[in-house]
């Protein structure tokens, strides 16, 4: 005796069809999804990176600022008597002095650039996270439309449908948050 289970004239076409949409929307989602996670981990570590470095100069240039002030303090205390001494001092402080600026402007463009990455690492993110939502919403679609298949149950290939299509909104949406 043979089993199956058939379903209404007409509909296996057009049930089995739509399983096979839903299943590569699902499947496209899933690689787009993976492709923003993967991409808002890479910025988030860019803009670590960049931060560090930023850090490092702003503490340069602190380090210069410290120097100055030592040897000004050194030539106000009149401890180098020496004309010589005094000179090379004084030479040496107006060295620090004049090369901090632009290591402070090193250190703010830095700063910057790692601010522009963490923002958009945190677009990308938003981005991953409606293309998971989207990819939920074609495999739930998957479900019904399965359901409808096996049962006879012709409502849930309309719900399946509608499922599906708020799943490609969201993922149009997703794929032009990252921009």
């Amino acid at each position: 005796m043979k089993h199956s289970i058939e379903a209404a004239p007409g509909r296996r076409p057009i049930v089995s069809l739509a399983a096979a949409i839903f299943a590569v929307l699902a499947a496209l989602g899933t690689l787009f999804t993976h492709h923003r996670s993967i991409a808002a981990l890479s910025e988030k570590n860019q803009a670590i990176l960049v931060q560090g470095r930023a850090t490092d100069t702003y503490n340069a240039y602190e380090a210069k600022q410290i120097r100055f002030n030592i040897y000004q303090a050194l030539l106000t205390t009149e401890l180098a008597r020496d004309p010589a001494s005094r000179a090379r001092l004084q030479a040496i402080a107006e060295k620090e002095r004049a090369s901090s600026p632009a290591v402070l402007d090193t250190a703010k463009a830095l700063a910057k650039e790692a601010e522009s990455y963490d923002a958009h690492a945190e677009v990308t993110l938003k981005s991953y996270e409606t293309l998971l939502f989207a990819t939920t919403f074609f495999e739930i679609a998957i479900v019904m439309v399965s359901i409808a298949a096996l049962a006879s149950a012709r409502i849930l290939l309309p719900v399946g449908g509608g499922l599906a299509a708020v799943g490609i909104v969201l993922f149009v949406a997703g794929l032009l948050q990252g921009r």
